[in-house]
């Protein structure tokens, strides 16, 4: 007897796998059970399990009843073929979507017994080759030629994040996402391969639907991306290497991120998804009680009388006065379907984020429409995308500092007193406010109020036209915007504790109303060849850009009266890019691949001389595993050697007039007082006439590797990337200029680094399957010139810490790596213990913040209907400047004005005596790894008919192993000096499919 033998198709779709192995069908007549179901039911859960999208008419299928017992939901490939065997049913698998339609007839009547064929069948594997979006296009990932890595939005466990960035945390190896803090809303870092530049901008290009957004900071926002819903992004694209950035030119050098967002589809889904999330404050400060503290000042001061007897009477928590435990709440909506003939989706997203201190808070409400209908027999497609946004910020003057400084023996509030609006203030003997004093850190948040609201609209319109008679040539328009405005305001009452110790220390308030309008409005158009000569494969693409960047802010201050006016003026501001740019990709045998770019940019943020820069690259990749000697490898199922070389440019310096001659208005400190008015000054700015572009060249070497039918896939990627001409600050010598700070090109700067990407399927097997993926990135930076005649002695100093009205602990210097650690070496004694004021020589160049190396892991654990998940990440060797242990000292603790302040415990068990900013005791080894995010979850999929209702548990930032002894070890630059600590947060979540 033979076997009938089907080989399994293996779908790489999505980036996610479908099962392998050997599956034999047999006739619905002939089984024991049948369960009758609707096709169109098969249909969807197919998709579902599969991960990939299917394309039918509802109607033509609506009577069609299957048996479900003859379906196998974890091969595709048998399933497609037994429903095409049995049922009137056509499939074609087309950009890796499953295209289905119905036939006139059967193909087999179920009701009959059938017997199989004898012979033995053979069907040739049928691989789905993903497609990932690249600059001004897309390619089959077994074509790209640049290092490129594509980040898959998963649903089920993608930890919940609320911004764009946090989802993206850990997922690609040399990309490194760091928060500032726990603030609800905030933004994060984002570097790329370690950062090119010391003075101009590090962030990576950001480009949503081919809008390359403006990465500037908003005033009244925490966050370039939070007008972004995590829930509508169907993917990220991360270009890391000159081959793939070169196309984007002047704001490529750090790298790209494409999002392409969620599109329209044919068929017909509503779904729901909510999750409520609780979030409290993991760890805080151990300071003094009231108690400790009395003690303490009793030994510390003793037989000073006074200061003893100043001490209150008591014992204030002002950590816990001001935390608190946050209840968010996250709802999503969206819908897909066609009208008349038109593919849509709608989503409506509402985002509510409280803060884990009081009155702290995010709030987002957005839009997302995307139009996708083709015309002309498919020959013209429209992409129309448009993304509305509102969000709500309750801003707050952090009083976490003040919370672990005030003084544990005073009270919250004090009504003995005509100042402070019955919030205890600090007063002399006199009865008067003590303006050089901390302000009550509770006062702070209910006396302040600090709100803003931003209204943003991003949108573009694709044509994509297909020429009739000559389908090889394609032309693409893209028009987009980007419109945002923004408004504040802050109030401060009079006679409020900040009245008297801030703003103008004279008890009167303050009311500021600001407003920011901010548009970026871009033209493309470029015309794309491709065509096939036998073994010879030619695609060709030549386009033009247009862009243009203005913005406005006007920010109005007065006094509660308002006899006391300061007006802070920034003049409109604009600037230009047009561009010229070419891709030509060519390859042989569909086994050698060759790729060269060219652009050309010109920005208007350079003199006449010095506006344009030409940025080519090329770059070569060859398909191993398609040669003889590996075509029928058992072993590798995917093997290919990528090399690239390319240069990029820089042209983020802040200011759009850095090249030319300015003027500035003085702001409210620096007023000139002409009897009972104060006037606005106006003073020239600094300017480097030439000054001109930073240019980053970069080589790199990738192997892209999958074995045992990709059960094990992954890259390796070596790279070096050198810095030119960079767009630095620095000193000028008196006289020289208008300023003793400019922005000039001088110097250079070199990133070397290792990547390692494995994705990994150690368990599938029946109703289990297991995916875990890691990355690891090995980057060093270092700094080969600052001068135009080197000067190993010369540094730029860097990195302010609090403590001190002037003091830097870092610096720029030749042969070390950026923000390296400035300080003296202290000596210990016998014990090891540090001997206060007792230093090793002068100080010293050692140490950097930024990691040798860090990782992400990603593990999912599926069976049947449940499923574990869960996302991490970790720096190993960057060191972190515990600057909330170095300010804290013994002698702080009494002013000679009166005031009195907490220290930490460790302070008044171990610490110094008196300030000790500039010793590397300080200095501590803040390698960690954290647990982003947990998920438990499961998927009830047969309750109804009419929907699947799925339900899932998630801890955020679950934990986090560290030997810092600091509240939190992530910190950006490494001067740990926020104490507003990153949540701990429990999400329940529910999700709703409706069918």
């Amino acid at each position: 007897m033979k076997k009938t033998i089907i080989s399994v198709t293996f779908l790489v779709a999505m980036g996610l796998p479908v099962a392998y192995g050997q599956t034999t069908q047999q006739p619905p007549a002939t089984q024991a059970k049948q369960k009758k179901v609707s096709i169109a039911k098969v249909f969807d859960k197919l998709s579902k399990s599969s991960k990939v999208p299917f394309f039918y008419s509802s109607t033509d299928f609506k009577d069609i009843l299957v048996d479900e017992s003859g379906v196998n939901y974890s091969s595709l490939d048998a399933s497609l073929k037994y429903l095409k065997t049995y049922y009137p049913v056509e499939y074609e698998i087309r950009n890796n979507t499953v295209m289905l339609r119905k036939t006139s007839i059967k193909a087999v009547v179920p009701s009959k017994a059938i017997s199989m064929a004898k012979d033995t069948v053979t069907v040739k594997e049928n691989k789905i080759d993903e497609v990932v979006v690249i600059g001004y296009g897309k390619v089959k990932k077994s074509d790209a030629t640049g290092s490129l890595t594509t980040v898959k939005m998963d649903a089920e466990n993608n930890g919940n994040p609320v911004s764009a960035q946090d989802a993206l945390t850990g997922k690609a190896a040399g990309v490194n996402i760091i928060s500032p803090g726990g603030a609800p809303g905030a933004g994060s870092a984002i570097r790329i391969r370690g950062g090119s530049s010391l003075s101009a901008s590090n962030d990576p290009l950001i480009v949503i639907d081919g809008i390359a957004i403006d990465n500037s900071s908003t005033s009244g926002s925490g966050n370039i991306l939070g007008m972004i819903n995590p829930n509508d992004i169907e993917s990220y694209t991360v270009l890391k290497d000159a081959s793939s950035t070169a196309i984007y030119g002047s704001r490529a050098s750090n790298g790209v991120i494409i999002i392409t967002t969620k599109k329209g589809s044919k068929k017909t889904r509503y779904q729901y998804s909510s999750n409520t999330k609780v979030s409290y404050n993991p760890k805080m400060l151990d300071v003094l009680n009231g108690d400790e503290y009395r003690s303490f000042i009793k030994n510390q001061y003793a037989g000073n009388a006074a200061v003893i007897n100043g001490l209150g009477i008591n014992d204030t928590n002002w950590q816990k006065e001001i935390y608190r435990t946050a209840v968010s709440n996250d709802q999503n909506f969206s819908m897909t379907g066609s009208v008349k003939d038109i593919p849509y989706r709608l989503s409506l997203g509402y985002t509510n984020q409280e803060g884990i201190i009081r009155k702290n808070a995010y709030e987002r409400m957005n839009l997302s429409l995307a139009l996708n209908p083709s015309f002309f027999d498919k020959h013209l497609n429209v992409n129309l995308n448009y993304k509305p946004s509102i969000e709500n910020n309750d801003f707050i003057s952090n009083p976490a500092s003040g919370a672990v400084s005030f003084d544990p023996t005073r009270p919250v509030f004090d009504h003995s007193t005509p100042y402070g609006l019955g919030y205890f203030i600090w007063t002399d003997a006199s009865g008067r406010p003590i303006t050089q004093a901390g302000a009550n850190p509770v006062s702070m948040l209910d006396l302040r109020t600090d709100q803003s609201k931003v209204i943003r609209h991003i949108g573009n319109i694709q044509l994509d036209y297909k020429i009739h008679g000559f389908e090889d040539l394609k032309l693409n328009l893209n028009t987009g915007f980007d419109i945002l405005k923004s408004e504040g305001n802050i109030f401060v009452p009079d006679n409020a504790p900040l009245a008297w110790t801030s703003i103008g220390n004279d008890g009167q308030g303050l009311m500021e109303n600001y407003t920011q309008k901010k548009s970026n409005l871009q033209f493309d158009a470029f015309a794309n060849y491709s065509k096939t000569l036998g073994r010879h494969k030619f695609d060709v693409m030549g386009g033009y850009s247009w862009q243009r960047f203005w913005k406005s802010y006007n920010d109005y201050q007065t006094n509660i009266t308002g006899n006391k006016i300061y007006k802070s003026i920034l003049p409109k501001s604009e600037y230009i890019l047009v561009s010229f740019y070419g891709r030509l990709n060519y390859s042989f045998n569909d086994r050698y691949l060759f790729t060269a770019t060219l652009r050309n940019d010109g920005s208007s943020r350079f003199a006449k001389d010095n506006h344009w820069g030409l940025f080519p690259s090329a770059a070569f990749a060859w398909k191993i595993k398609e040669e003889e000697f590996l075509k029928d490898s058992n072993f590798f199922s995917d093997l290919k050697l990528r090399l690239s070389y390319g240069k990029t440019g820089q042209q983020d310096i802040g200011g759009d007039y850095e090249w030319m001659q300015t003027y500035t208005y003085s702001d409210s400190q620096a007023l000139y007082q002409f009897g009972d008015q104060f006037y606005q000054t106006i003073r020239p700015n600094g300017y480097d006439p030439n000054l001109k572009w930073e240019t980053t060249s970069t080589y790199n070497l990738g192997l892209d590797f999958g074995i045992l039918k990709n059960r094990i896939s992954g890259s390796v990627e070596v790279y070096k990337r050198t810095t030119d001409d960079l767009l630095n600050k620095i000193s000028v010598a008196a006289g020289s200029n208008l300023t003793n700070m400019i922005f000039t090109n001088i110097g250079s700067m070199e990133n070397k680094g290792l990547e390692l990407t494995l994705n990994t399927i150690p368990v599938k097997k029946g109703n289990w399957q297991w995916n875990l993926d890691m990355n690891l990135t090995f980057n060093t930076s270092e700094i080969t010139k600052l001068t135009l005649v080197d000067n190993p002695n010369y540094g730029v100093n860097i990195g302010n810490v609090s403590g001190s009205t002037a003091g830097t602990i870092q610096v720029h210097s030749v042969g070390f790596s950026p923000y390296t650690f400035y300080l003296y070496e202290q000596e210990y004694d016998a014990n090891g213990k540090p001997i206060e004021g007792k230093y090793k020589g002068g100080l010293v160049k050692d140490k950097s913040p930024m990691p040798k190396s860090y990782l992400g892991i990603s593990s999912k654990l599926s069976y049947k209907d449940w499923y574990f998940g869960f996302n991490g990440h970790a720096n190993f060797g960057n060191y972190v400047y515990n600057n909330i242990k170095s300010k804290d000292y013994k002698t702080k603790t009494y002013s000679g004005n009166g005031t009195y302040s907490n220290i930490l415990s460790y302070t008044a068990e171990q610490g110094f005596e008196n300030l000790q900013l500039y010793s590397d005791f300080f200095l501590e080894n803040a390698s960690f790894f954290r647990m982003d995010n947990m998920t438990l979850g499961r998927t009830f999929k047969n309750i109804s008919d009419k929907f699947d209702l799925g339900v899932s548990f998630s801890v955020q930032n679950a934990f986090v192993i560290t030997k810092y002894s600091g509240l939190d070890p992530e910190v950006y630059l490494g001067i740990d000096n926020n104490m507003y600590s990153r949540p701990r947060s429990f999400l329940f979540g529910l999700n709703v499919n409706f069918k």
